[in-house]
């Protein structure tokens, strides 16, 4: 190898091992003077360093690794970004107010700092540093006007604030909620603790704490809920042991501290059924009769979806498939309802497919969509299934996010507020009865796309998609293909290639009908 050829490799390596590999600079602009940082392009979107912006803008940064967040500190507002989280916190200084505002797609967490998204960060930057500021995508230009921003008046501050130093105890509150498939304790901590041991007996729920304080109060002034009849606090060698009394018809109940939001969570899960005085002819058994199948081809209308190789759009090809699933569905499952969260080409709010599949009593809800890469072509090629639960790889979370980016074209994405990534997890224990039909059907997807099908399965994996949400049933998200290969996008172009995608989920579906309705009886002669 010669001189220039050693030259280039080390020149391919270093664009290689960037950072800011596909994106151009991001210039900021105040009046005739500007400055450029680098800015990186993911799934079509700028994102820009944190500590690089704080810089530009002479803030002050802090960043916590192990927590993954960066705080932006201006003279009267901090801005805090969280890894892998759409939701930031606008602070102010001087009253300790905050506001929550969403992006439509996550921050990212790379190479130990936060990298935001500059198209929709950039209004609340101004809130932050008090300067009007606009954003021009074509030319990834943000210009700072002379105008100030009164960020006080702007801003709808959150005012139902505990002032933590006032807080006498480290267990300072008990809020019972109510869910559809059991019961939500939330213990209001006020410092970092252990998450407490626990035990069930005799429908008493038994939590061990060590080395903290209660407010005793908290048991009197607690009201009964859902199963959840009353609250004792004893103490044991000078810990606190809450005894939490239970009503009849739990399953099972669930235990963790959630430090992001200073909170101990304790879930009480229902029984999928009740199983007392049923026989195999009654109405109760009626009602789980497998007779509903929720079809939704995602995106829709405004929404094109991912575009693909030679503008390939997303929203067409999930269509397609839906038509060739739900007939075959009509064509052989002769007592099985089916029903499509979208009949043609406009747009569907991501809540409302949820709402829809609800109201018409799915029994199974099935979202079916493509995935792509922001560099095309590209080698990426398969099919996979996702499970509601908080991702756990960067290629999830970052494909969780793309899906979920469709709530910036929605009337009101504020309804999505609470849905970060740490409380997906609450949200997954309240799918918690489903789950398990949930994970049989993605193995069994997973089974019949090896059998059949002409591209490979990339196999089960999970992310928090809103979607899935709403759909109080089992259900699964399908990844379909890559538009960005070449020949994913061939096949799933094609009406061939529809119909034997279409095929595979159908055969799973009815293996998993078979399963459902036998776990089903099972459960009730039990």
């Amino acid at each position: 190898m010669n001189k220039k050829q050693i030259n280039i490799v080390l020149l391919i390596f270093l664009l290689l091992s960037s950072n800011f590999i596909f994106g151009s600079d991001l210039t900021i602009k105040l009046g005739r003077s500007e400055r450029k940082i680098p800015s990186k392009e993911i799934r079509g979107i700028e994102y820009v360093s944190s500590k690089a912006l704080a810089d530009v803008f002479s803030a002050n940064y802090y960043y916590n690794e192990e927590r993954q967040k960066a705080e932006v500190k201006f003279k009267d507002y901090r801005l805090k970004f969280t890894g892998n989280n759409q939701f930031i916190i606008l602070t102010s200084k001087k009253s300790n107010q905050h506001q929550i505002f969403q992006l439509p797609v996550s921050a990212k967490s790379e190479d130990d700092e936060i990298l935001i998204p500059i198209k929709y960060a950039t209004k609340y930057l101004g809130y932050a540093s008090g300067m009007e500021l606009s954003y021009n995508e074509s030319q990834n230009l943000i210009s700072i006007k002379n105008n100030k921003v009164d960020t006080k008046s702007i801003v709808k501050w959150n005012d139902n604030l505990i002032d933590i130093s006032t807080v006498k105890y480290d267990i300072f509150s008990a809020k019972i909620e109510t869910k559809a498939n059991g019961t939500l304790l939330r213990l209001g901590a006020k410092r970092t603790l252990r998450e407490p041991t626990s035990s069930i007996k005799d429908n008493t729920l038994y939590l061990f704490f060590s080395n903290i304080s209660v407010d005793n109060s908290l048991a009197s002034t607690l009201k009964p809920n859902g199963f959840i009849r009353g609250m004792q606090i004893k103490y044991v060698n000078g810990n606190p042991q809450m005894e939490i009394k239970l009503k009849d018809g739990y399953d099972s109940y669930e235990v963790f501290y959630d430090e992001e939001i200073g909170e101990v969570l304790v879930s009480i899960h229902n029984k999928f059924l009740k199983t007392e005085n049923l026989n195999l002819d009654s109405d109760e058994i009626k009602k789980w009769h497998f007779g509903v199948i929720v079809i939704d081809p995602g995106h829709g209308g405004k929404d094109p979806g991912a575009i693909g190789l030679n503008g390939i759009k997303e929203k067409d090809i999930n269509f397609g498939i839906a038509q060739e699933l739900g007939d075959l569905i009509k064509s052989n499952l002769n007592d099985v309802k089916v029903v499509y969260t979208r009949s043609s080409d406009y747009f569907v709010e991501l809540y409302k497919r949820g709402k829809i599949a609800n109201e018409n009593k799915g029994n199974l809800f099935i979202s079916i969509h493509c995935n792509s890469t922001a560099k095309k072509p590209t080698n990426a090629s398969g099919i996979e299934v996702y499970l509601l639960r908080p991702g756990r790889t960067k290629e999830a979370i970052d494909i969780a996010a793309f899906e979920n980016s469709v709530i910036s074209l929605e009337d009101d994405p504020n309804r999505y507020q609470k849905l970060t990534d740490e409380n997906f997890i609450l949200v997954s224990m309240a799918h918690s009865s489903n789950m398990r039909y949930s994970e049989t059907l993605a193995e069994m997807l997973n089974t019949e796309w090896t059998k059949q099908l002409e591209i490979p399965s990339r196999g089960i994996k999970q992310a928090g998609f809103y979607v899935l949400v709403g759909a109080a049933m089992p259900s699964v998200l399908i990844e379909t293909g890559f538009l960005s290969n070449k020949n994913d996008a061939k096949y799933l172009s094609s009406k061939s290639g529809q119909k034997q995608i279409a095929s595979s989920i159908y055969d799973a579906i009815v293996k998993y009908r078979k399963y459902y309705e036998n776990s089903i009886i099972n459960e009730i002669k039990n």
